[in-house]
């Protein structure tokens, strides 16, 4: 039988050299963190266990919470995830936002 069939591989594209990538902070301390969900696994309450968590730890740290974010549906067309990503983007730029939590496992 000669069928083809697409295949994709689990070890992703290529990474291309990383230019122009953010340094680590050196502290959360009053830094502004933005969280963008991927809608799995129970986001809703791991969001809210890590806003709780960071502001125990790091004083003076401003959450904005993912449901000001637009969502990131796994699985889209690309077109679409590369139009949120600019979205994600530009809004984390106008807030100011120092970090972002992205995903939320699986």
């Amino acid at each position: 039988m000669n069928q083809k069939m697409g295949v994709i591989s689990p070890e992703g594209l290529p990474r291309k050299a990383s230019q122009g990538a953010s340094r680590h902070l050196d502290t959360l301390e009053g830094k502004t963190i933005g969280e963008v969900y991927n809608n799995h696994f129970k986001g809703e309450l791991m969001f809210k266990t890590y806003r709780r968590l960071f502001k125990e730890k790091y004083p003076g740290i401003k959450i904005i919470p993912y449901d000001k974010f637009p969502i990131v549906y796994v699985g889209g067309d690309p077109a679409s995830q590369k139009q949120t990503a600019k979205d994600i983007a530009a809004l984390a730029k106008e807030w100011e936002v120092d970090a972002i939590i992205t995903g939320n496992g699986g």
